[in-house]
């Protein structure tokens, strides 16, 4: 969470931002990284600057596989365990078994900031 606070300010850095009203962050479910956690940390971590009145919201990016031996190109199986709200997505083809790229699920990035300039006009 600290790299991605410390992007966005150094990214308004120069420009006459009065607030950051709202930061949209995508988060693969490959990362391991929990939402609350995340909400949790940027709260704490973004006191006493422009993004202290943020408004958080995480959005889940879902593993997409490629086969590399028949070219299917979707989601993985699913290993769900009994009792825990984690699930574990199998890194083998779905429908032949083969050998697979990850090509989604693996993010960690910034999709949006609305912000405040120092007019009030929003942006």
């Amino acid at each position: 969470m600290s790299d991605i606070i410390n992007a966005v300010l150094d990214e308004l850095k120069g420009h006459d931002v009065h607030e950051v009203e709202e930061l949209v962050i995508v988060i693969g479910d490959m990362t391991n990284l929990g939402e609350d956690q995340m909400s949790f940390a940027f709260e704490v971590m973004t006191k006493d600057t422009i993004l202290s009145a943020a408004k958080l919201i995480i959005e889940h990016e879902p593993v997409r596989l490629l086969c590399k031996e028949c070219g299917h190109d979707g989601a993985p199986n699913i290993i769900k365990s009994e009792g825990y709200d984690h699930s574990v997505p199998v890194l083998s083809c779905p429908k032949c078994n083969g050998p697979v790229k990850v090509t989604e699920g693996m993010s960690c990035r910034i999709r949006s900031i609305r912000i405040k300039e120092g007019d009030g006009v929003q942006t």
